[in-house]
């Protein structure tokens, strides 16, 4: 069975240009490792409130346990979010790996 061939296909030079030379093109452009670092930022930050209102508690210094509670709910959420970006990350990463150049 013959191959004909495909004919009218007109590929711009924009599709062509190497993945090192993509510049931003979008004012709300965010790169990957900023938004790893403010993760990792936030999840320090909330886990050090957390620790120092349950320090607090146990030493007598607050009462407030309501805030306690919504601090370490706060933290919690925040690890299991960053714990989830990693995961995806890591995930995207063996999918590519795992491609055929």
């Amino acid at each position: 069975m013959p191959v004909n061939p495909i004919n009218g296909l007109n590929i711009s030079s924009e599709l062509l240009s190497p993945i090192g030379n993509i510049e931003k093109k979008d004012e709300f452009y965010v790169p990957f490792k900023d938004i790893l670092a403010n993760a990792v930022d936030n999840v320090n930050t909330t886990q050090r409130i957390a620790e120092q209102d349950i320090i607090n508690v146990l030493s007598g210094q607050t009462d407030d346990l309501h805030t306690v509670i919504i601090n370490s709910a706060k933290a919690d959420l925040a690890l299991q979010t960053l714990v989830q970006l990693r995961n995806n990350a890591l995930e995207a990463y063996q999918e590519i790996m795992r491609m055929s150049l």
